[in-house]
């Protein structure tokens, strides 16, 4: 039996960012959510403040959108919001202004790091968050070289700072590079990975494949820790 299957880092909505270009292509994304059992996902477009304007409006509309299509067929999948929010000086800001949606009605963040972000940088941009009552989520940790080129330290980051890891199913099951192997298994013995999400775009390369990733995890870890993973149940009460 699956777990309630939960999807953290999804590009869901149509028209909104470099996820599915239609209408018809969010739904081929959603029928495969329902195809794998999907219970819950966080439709996460790309909000980077202080570059991109965050069109609030037309986000809230694809939202119900995708919802109303769920419901239509009948299939049992609920859509909350959030987004994948980009580091940038003024993120803390957007978020207080409400300019850029947490993850639901809870306090976390899914925080997208750039790849050459330095070690000082990022602890630098998880205390902020921090400051202003957030919990960041780091999107796609496996993608921050300070982490992985030393995974030892992003164990240590964790601890000292509160922030969670999500890490891409893609990464999972088919690792790019040794050192994305390295730090997969070292992350997984110290079940130091909060959430495993598909960062789904709706093409070959990103596909909508949680239920994948489950299957793996639960013939490598324990089984409670692989249903956590897929299901990250903490992100239905507050930080």
């Amino acid at each position: 039996m699956t777990p309630f299957l939960t999807d953290i880092h999804m590009h869901l909505l149509w028209d909104l960012d470099d996820g599915p270009e239609t209408a018809e292509d969010m739904h081929k994304m959603l029928a495969e959510a329902h195809d794998q059992g999907y219970k819950r996902i966080y439709a996460t477009p790309h909000v980077c403040p202080g570059y991109v304007a965050f069109d609030q409006e037309k986000y809230e509309i694809r939202l119900n959108e995708a919802q109303q299509y769920c419901i239509s067929r009948g299939w049992d999948i609920e859509i909350l919001p959030g987004a994948e929010v980009a580091w940038t000086y003024q993120t803390a800001d957007a978020l207080r202004r409400g300019d850029a949606p947490p993850m639901g009605q809870t306090d976390y963040v899914l925080m997208e790091l750039l790849p050459n972000i330095s070690y000082q940088e990022a602890l630098r941009a998880v205390r902020t968050l921090n400051s202003t009552g957030y919990t960041p989520i780091i999107a796609h940790v496996e993608r921050c070289r300070c982490f992985l080129w030393a995974p030892r330290k992003a164990l240590r980051f964790r601890e000292e700072t509160g922030a969670l890891f999500q890490m891409n199913a893609g990464t999972l099951l088919h690792p790019k590079t040794l050192s994305q192997l390295r730090m997969r298994n070292l992350l997984l013995k110290h079940k130091a990975i909060d959430a495993i999400a598909t960062d789904a775009h709706g093409t070959p390369q990103r596909p909508v494949n949680l239920l994948a990733a489950y299957e793996w995890l639960i013939r490598h870890v324990e089984k409670a820790y692989a249903g956590k993973l897929t299901s990250f149940p903490s992100m239905t009460e507050n930080a």
